[in-house]
């Protein structure tokens, strides 16, 4: 068993923190806040867990006064959970003494305690072998290249979800205008290439499931990473630029802390 630090105990890292101290590895001293110490939470732990809300997070809590840097021990691992993109990894890779994975997930704090995350890691193929086992208590490890894959995989997946959900959610403002009901919609498009997709969300765009999973304001946050780094890559994205722009109009009128599931009814509407 391990000894790990997890930095950042929001919804997810707190799930993160208490799936893994369950399993038997020791947590050590974790830290909840920007406020608190990271560098004491990191000394003489094998493995440091990041799970932060975006790349300044980041920065501040490795590089930032008092930053976990200085203190994380030569031996350990950095595993840098949150969705920050590539750039951000390279930046902190470059500049830490110590491996790093780049280990963001699909999946949300349901998925965490059943331990079916799927893990999108990136790294040196031997440095993520000798943790597959730890990883394997959150759910499925996948290693997908080097350094940056697991965070630009991460970044693809978001965005594509957010830009078919509002996608779906304009189409079903208009099969709802037509007259059909919600039911024989939904069930024409479990026959298609959506069938996925509709059959994992059917309680949400049924407004059956309201619960928050994954905030809206973090989706479009997701997005503005996905813009940056697409520009970095002189690529242009505007199908995902629109689907922003749908999801300013839903934060604008109130929605930022409900799931992003909710843009597709703010969309029906």
């Amino acid at each position: 068993m391990s000894t790990i630090a997890v930095l950042g105990l929001g919804a997810m890292g707190h799930a993160v923190a208490a799936k893994l101290q369950a399993a038997g590895h020791d947590l050590g001293v974790r830290f909840q806040t920007l406020r608190s110490w990271p560098a004491d939470a990191v000394r003489d732990v094998e493995v440091v867990v990041t799970m932060l809300t975006d790349p300044p997070a980041l920065e501040t809590v490795l590089f930032g006064p008092d930053g976990a840097a200085s203190a994380i021990p030569e031996t350990a691992t950095l595993i840098e959970m949150s969705t920050v993109g590539p750039t951000a990894i390279a930046s902190a890779a470059e500049r830490l003494s110590v491996p790093v994975l780049d280990a963001p997930v699909l999946g949300s704090v349901p998925s965490v305690e059943a331990g079916r995350l799927v893990i999108l890691v990136g790294g040196d193929r031997a440095v993520f072998d000798r943790h597959v086992e730890l990883l394997s208590v959150l759910g499925t490890p996948m290693y997908v290249g080097p350094s940056g894959s697991g965070a630009w995989l991460k970044l693809v997946n978001n965005a594509a979800s957010t830009a078919t959900l509002v996608a779906l959610g304009e189409l079903l403002a208009l099969t709802d205008r037509a007259g059909l009901e919600i039911d024989a919609v939904l069930g024409g498009l479990e026959a298609g290439p959506l069938a996925s997709l509709v059959e994992r969300w059917r309680p949400r765009l049924m407004g059956e499931d309201q619960s928050s999973y994954f905030r809206l304001a973090l989706a479009r946050k997701d997005l503005a990473i996905v813009f940056d780094e697409a520009e970095r890559e002189d690529t242009d994205l505007t199908v995902a630029e629109t689907a922003a722009a749908r999801c300013d109009e839903a934060i604008e009128a109130g929605l930022g802390d409900d799931d992003f599931g909710a843009i597709v009814p703010f969309l029906r509407r």
